[in-house]
């Protein structure tokens, strides 16, 4: 019987993707063992009122960020950018791209990950019930999270696993009010992400 494929599924407006995206990342990876990680840019955010890029910006900004994330991990994990969302047009929600998924790859073991932040507000999401049953829910600890509190809210919640982490706490708020002024963002995304950026003219007010 052939080893069963354990996917990460990791998304989110990546407006811009940031060091902090590339780390949760790449602790997923490498604790979770993972074989493949889809990155997946949100088409349409239910969330934010936030205005995004342009979707094909932010899709090359991510490829460009997670390129190397696989370098050094003990097992070799293919990481993948992902247009499905745009492709399934409308609001983006997270249980219908997950179906989606299962869909496309019903052989392979679907892994969500998300930042410590979004675990507290988790039960708010879109049939969270739903994605808890279609996959195995991993939120990672960022700094300033407190894995006591994680873990107590996760086992309360079940169904969901709590992995310590160290990553830096980045926002991307605060990294387009530094664009727009103009001030460096060097240290908070990675260097090929901050030249795109610049070429593109990208968050300037």
């Amino acid at each position: 019987m052939a080893d069963v494929i354990k996917t990460g599924i990791f998304g989110g407006a990546f407006n811009p993707v940031h060091n902090g995206h590339v780390n949760l990342a790449r602790e997923a990876a490498a604790q979770l063992k993972l074989r493949r990680l889809i990155i997946v840019p949100t088409f349409e955010s239910p969330h934010k009122n936030t205005k995004l890029a342009p979707f094909d910006d932010r899709a090359e900004m991510c490829r460009l960020a997670f390129s190397d994330i696989a370098e050094g991990l003990t097992v070799k994990c293919e990481v993948e950018v992902s247009d499905i969302e745009r492709r399934m047009g409308g609001v983006s929600y997270t249980i219908n791209t997950l179906r989606e998924f299962k869909r496309e790859y019903p052989k392979e073991q679907f892994y969500l990950l998300i930042g410590g932040d979004m675990l507290f507000s988790f039960q708010k999401w879109f049939k969270y019930e739903s994605i808890l049953n279609e996959c195995k829910v991993c939120a990672l600890a960022r700094g300033g999270d407190s894995l006591a509190e994680m873990m107590e809210f996760a086992n309360e919640m079940g169904r969901v696993k709590v992995l310590p982490a160290d990553i830096v706490d980045i926002s991307s708020t605060e990294i387009r009010g530094r664009i727009a002024q103009s001030e460096d963002i060097s240290g908070l995304v990675p260097g090929k992400v901050a030249e795109y950026i610049s070429e593109h003219g990208l968050y300037r007010s």
